[in-house]
């Protein structure tokens, strides 16, 4: 596998888990209170059991091994960045969150794109690729009026997602992409069928 994986955890959590080891038995040497140490193993393991997570790559995880729209709609996707949008409607001007990490699902895709949301009946929200790219991201994109085509929203001059008429001006995170459960990506990917090959002899 390509050494390109992505954490939602520090880079450096062994060396944190490590150091914090050792704060607690000098703690523990000098009597400290007995609830500290539980405490702080229990906020280590609590950031030990996020979802590890990957970059999703056009070809590499997606392409080279055919995955079509259903194989993607059994993937876990996460939001790698926070994503801050306003919107009008007839109440005024309103702001819409989504966290960093947020798991979505797959709702559609295409060729070079997927679309993906966070809740049911919630808005479709397209990540598109450049299919030249062989390690292409999935960025966040948006229609284009009176096209059926999307556009990666970082390349435009307005950072602006337009949904079923709505534009929605983003104040942050027009760089988001897509990142997948490296775990259950792994085991669909497993699950394809290899060849066993054939040797010189064999009938």
């Amino acid at each position: 596998m390509k050494n390109q994986e992505t954490q939602n955890i520090e880079p450096g959590l062994e060396l944190v888990i490590a150091f914090v080891g050792s704060w607690i038995r000098f703690v523990c040497r000098q009597r400290s209170r007995g609830w500290l140490r539980p405490a702080l193993l229990c906020l280590l393991v609590g950031c030990a059991s996020n979802p590890k997570t990957i970059t999703f790559q056009h070809h590499y995880h997606r392409q080279d091994l055919s995955f079509n729209e259903e194989d993607l709609k059994q993937l876990q996707f996460y939001i790698s960045t926070d994503i801050v949008a306003r919107y009008k409607d007839a109440t005024g001007t309103k702001s819409v969150l989504v966290t960093g990490m947020t798991p979505v699902v797959v709702t559609g895709a295409g060729p070079n794109w997927v679309k993906v949301n966070s809740r049911e009946g919630g808005v479709d929200v397209p990540f598109v690729t450049d299919p030249n790219h062989y390690n292409g991201f999935y960025w966040i994109a948006t229609e284009v009026e009176g096209s059926k085509e999307f556009k990666k929203i970082s390349e435009l001059p307005e950072k602006v997602f337009l949904h079923k008429g709505t534009r929605y001006q983003l104040v942050s995170g027009s760089g988001a992409f897509l990142l997948v459960d490296w775990e259950g990506w792994e085991s669909l990917a497993k699950s394809r069928k290899v060849t066993e090959g054939r040797r010189v002899g064999d009938r």
